[in-house]
């Protein structure tokens, strides 16, 4: 008898999870003036970026991937207290593409100049931390030793982090090389609640025709937590 009450049980338990808005009213939601007024100050925000990105000299923006989405989270538990406590979440992510001209590390210390973002760890007074992955500190002694240390090892690959935000970048001469890939293709809708995604402008150049013009190509990712546009807009899953 223990199997089917416990079958019964976990039917229960998934018919709990699963309850709350209903599709239709989910979608009123993730298209209401609410939602819509926070979808275009975050896209704003996000497009102010690579804007401001755009504007740091010797970068010369490509293309932008752009993408909005509004669906259900992943339900990753039956376990009530495991469970997202949101019904619907909206997020914006997207890719800056760069060619860079000249020296990557002149650029990197103009990226640091220009007030984009604090990168990386820092100390009590406000500087890096020099040694801490994420920094343009490190990133320029990367560079500067060829990506290895004093006795030979490999140093771990450098990038530039802040929330929200990562600027990587071409490093095909170096150890543990690394090349910008190509942006993904714009998928067909797949029919969650909301759904954009744009890859300006068009026509759009490509990354190989960038890395052929410019030598190296950067990339700002926008996406993931710490920034605003990061599930910007929620639904409550209710009782």
């Amino acid at each position: 008898m223990r199997a089917p009450l416990l079958v019964s049980a976990l039917v229960a338990l998934t018919a709990a999870c699963s309850s709350g808005p209903s599709e239709e009213e989910l979608r009123r939601e993730a298209t209401s003036p609410t939602a819509a007024s926070r979808r275009a100050a975050e896209e704003r925000n996000a497009r102010g970026l690579v804007e401001r990105l755009s504007a740091v000299e010797g970068l010369e923006h490509v293309l932008t991937r752009f993408t909005d989405t509004c669906a259900r989270p992943p339900e990753d538990s039956l376990l009530e207290q495991d469970a997202s406590p949101h019904a619907l979440v909206c997020d914006i992510r997207a890719d800056a593409y760069f060619g860079v001209r000249g020296d990557i590390t002149d650029v990197l210390r103009r990226i640091r100049a220009s007030g984009l973002a604090e990168w990386g760890p820092h100390d009590g007074t406000g500087r890096e931390m020099p040694n801490a992955a994420g920094t343009v500190t490190y990133a320029l002694a990367y560079h500067r030793a060829h990506g290895r240390f004093k006795d030979g090892s490999l140093m771990p690959g450098p990038a530039l982090e802040a929330p929200g935000l990562r600027i990587d970048w071409d490093r095909d001469r170096l150890p543990l090389p690394n090349r910008i890939e190509e942006p993904a293709p714009c998928p067909p809708r797949t029919g969650v609640i909301h759904e954009r995604c744009s890859i300006t402008p068009k026509p759009s150049t490509t990354v190989a025709a960038a890395r052929a013009r410019h030598g190296t190509v950067l990339t700002l990712h926008l996406g993931g937590p710490g920034a605003t546009w990061h599930e910007y807009f929620t639904v409550p899953r209710g009782d």
